[in-house]
């Protein structure tokens, strides 16, 4: 279990143990609803036999992994890839905002893997060539933020002249529901192109001790500040108004509703000032 400390509240007496451990058992309730929330999953697990029954076919045409993702990542789409679950696989990253936490990660667990200078989706490919005996990939290292890695990925699908009817999109929990709205964008309604996601870790956090702490100990998994950091960012991007990418902000994103549980969630965390909402870097955008 990971064990973050966690940032004393001015407005809370720390001294009140009892309301302090339920101030932040609800924090992490909240935190977890987003995750659910923004963490996408269309099939309970990746097997076949699920795709089959839900779906009506054995394995998609396309499955994607997004370089967002922290290593762990890379585990579950390897699984997934070896049990025949897609006939093309792609990974997806140039440099951005989670590049260079990416390199320090495979760098501290292989300090033989040269990260220096390389993409997110060429460091994720040389993991899983080296780990897992996985050559066989397509790989998009021009996108720089979550935007373009939908259209540059299906730019190079068209190039590369594969038929994707089926598309399995891969990406960090707090970044899949807006993958999933770029690509509803990108495609249209009347694609005809079936759009199957499932973030790769579904973090869970729990009050403990008088911390905030993860139950599961991902292999790269962000701390406890910078997830929920992440997971208010990303609320926040999905709204349609003008601070949004929804239609009547920067449109980005097609309309998505937001639930008023997940706003109760979002406005009980921004409150408690854990973590930050994180503002686009202009340095990524395109």
């Amino acid at each position: 279990m990971t064990n973050i400390h966690t940032p004393t509240y001015t407005a809370l007496d720390t001294d009140n143990g009892q309301a302090y451990d339920t101030h932040l058992q609800r924090l992490a309730e909240a935190a977890n609803i987003l995750t659910s929330f923004l963490g996408l999953r269309d099939l309970p697990k990746l097997r076949r036999s699920i795709l089959q029954a839900k779906y009506g076919i054995d394995r998609v045409d396309v499955m994607i992994l997004f370089g967002g993702t922290i290593p762990f990542g890379c585990e579950v789409a390897a699984a997934a890839w070896k049990r025949g679950l897609a006939k093309h696989l792609m990974v997806v990253g140039g440099i951005g905002h989670t590049t260079q936490s990416l390199r320090d990660k495979f760098k501290a667990r292989y300090p033989q893997m040269e990260t220096w200078g390389k993409t997110e989706a060429e460091m994720i490919a040389d993991y899983l060539s080296f780990k897992h005996g996985i050559c066989d990939l397509l790989l998009e290292t021009k996108s720089t933020n979550c935007g373009n890695n939908v259209t540059y990925a299906l730019a190079m699908l068209r190039d590369y002249g594969i038929d994707a009817r089926a598309i399995l999109i891969m990406q960090d929990p707090s970044m899949q529901r807006r993958m999933a709205a770029g690509f509803r964008k990108e495609l249209g309604d009347d694609s005809g192109t079936l759009i199957i996601n499932y973030a790769p870790y579904l973090p869970h956090l729990i009050a403990a001790n008088g911390r905030l702490s993860f139950l599961h100990k991902y292999w790269g998994l962000w701390d406890v500040e910078h997830y929920i950091t992440l997971l208010l960012g990303d609320v926040s991007r999905l709204r349609d108004d003008e601070k949004g990418y929804g239609p009547k902000g920067k449109g980005f994103i097609p309309h998505v509703d937001i639930p008023l549980e997940i706003e109760k969630a979002f406005d009980l965390l921004t409150s408690s000032h854990i973590g930050t909402i994180r503002t686009a870097n202009p340095a990524f955008s395109s």
